[in-house]
């Protein structure tokens, strides 16, 4: 109890200031040993604990609050993490019970609210991951890592759900770039450059992470050499530390706006780890084999900085979701209470409409009507809202947008 209240002091503290806030804290953090493998425990421990740190640090407490018998009380509260967690120290470390335990102290970065006065309210914005296909699969067979494309969404999916206040859907089997080399942009027959729009808005979400595998290759293709001997083979097993054993994963992700298409995030990441494997080795992307290679702890470590960025980029923007239907006065929107929707919630009504530049390259407007809606409605999936004018005068349709205030 006095960990909790001393927690929302510390929130309440913060929501005052609109500066960056640095913080050093303690916390601690746990993981099972799974086949003695300490090195993974060690990392998911560092990450609890980090995660730990965080909540300690900058801590928001959202509550919907009700009267009853004359008494205030709280029937829904949700604490979200926005803090940065940088200069990590690992200051004890214990085994119990199969269980590695840690302490850090780290510092922690926290910047009270958005730069451009944005906030999204407690609402879990959407995303799909699509596909991550190779630019040259050839690359893919050392190891049997071909379900890498669809595979590293399905990793990704997975660790922004586990660790972030965004909801992802795996759409690993759907590749947005037919047109790898010069993703994420495509040239149509006419010569002018289009961008993913069309495949975008059929993934009905409110934006689509997606990316390409520019390179897997060996730095020492020697390492793996179909002609070898005995002796090569015990001199690599011995030498298994050197940097000739390196290989590198190169990956360039992007965030399209799920309404407009709009490319809001180009990065490119590159890692290498130790790939210690024969060549003739077939062990696939994500299996036990591969986590537990130098070059597995690389990846995870690689996804685990591509989920921050994303959380990270899409922190500040607004929520918003997509009318469904209207009827008069009321309006649904497929965004319910999975996403922290609330009966009362007030949104603001887009119209939406699409235009096309050249007569090719189709481009999308949100327009303010200037009105918004009240939450009377609420289910998992979708919700209803009552328009504070008629629809009509708006000619608001399906397929328009509301976004928060």
């Amino acid at each position: 109890m006095f960990n909790l209240l001393r927690v929302i002091f510390t929130a309440c503290l913060l929501a005052f200031s609109s500066l960056s806030t640095a913080i050093t804290v303690e916390a601690q953090g746990q993981s099972m040993i799974f086949d003695g493998d300490l090195d993974s425990a060690r990392r998911n421990a560092i990450r609890n604990a980090s995660q730990q740190a965080a909540l300690q640090a900058s801590v928001f407490v959202s509550s919907t609050q009700k009267v009853t018998d004359g008494v205030l009380s709280i029937d829904n509260m949700q604490i979200k993490t926005l803090g940065q967690v940088n200069d990590i120290e690992i200051i004890d470390e214990v085994i119990r019970n199969q269980t590695l335990h840690v302490r850090i102290r780290a510092n922690v970065e926290y910047e009270a609210d958005c730069k451009n006065g944005t906030r999204s309210q407690g609402y879990m914005k959407s995303l799909a991951i699509t596909a991550f296909p190779l630019l040259t699969p050839t690359q893919a067979i050392l190891g049997s890592l071909e379900n890498i494309q669809s595979g590293f969404s399905t990793q990704l999916t997975n660790d922004i759900n586990e660790n972030t206040s965004l909801t992802a859907r795996n759409a690993g089997l759907l590749t947005m770039h037919p047109e790898l080399l010069t993703a994420p942009s495509r040239q149509l027959s006419a010569g002018a450059i289009s961008t993913v729009l069309q495949e975008i808005q059929q993934l009905d979400v409110q934006y689509v992470v997606s990316g390409v595998i520019r390179d897997m290759t060996m730095h020492d293709p020697d390492t793996i050499a179909l002609k070898r001997n005995i002796l090569v083979d015990f001199y690599n097993r011995q030498d298994y530390r050197s940097k000739r054993h390196l290989r590198n994963l190169v990956v360039d992700v992007f965030i399209h706006d799920g309404f407009s298409g709009a490319l809001l995030f180009n990065k490119q990441y590159v890692m290498a780890g130790r790939w210690n494997l024969a060549p003739e080795a077939k062990i696939g992307f994500a299996s036990a084999a591969y986590w537990k290679q130098d070059y597995g702890t690389q990846t995870r470590l690689l996804i685990s900085q591509i989920t921050d960025d994303i959380q990270t980029e899409l922190r500040c923007k607004p929520f918003a979701a997509s009318i469904t239907q209207t009827d008069g006065n009321f309006i649904w929107f497929n965004a319910g209470s999975q996403a922290g929707i609330n009966v009362g919630d007030r949104l603001s009504v887009y119209r939406k409409s699409s235009f096309y530049t050249n007569g090719l390259s189709e481009n999308v407007q949100l327009t303010n009507t200037q009105s918004s809606i009240t939450v009377t409605d609420v289910q998992p999936f979708f919700s209803v809202g009552r328009l504070t004018q008629e629809g009509s005068t708006y000619n608001i349709q399906p397929d328009d947008v509301v976004i928060t205030h």
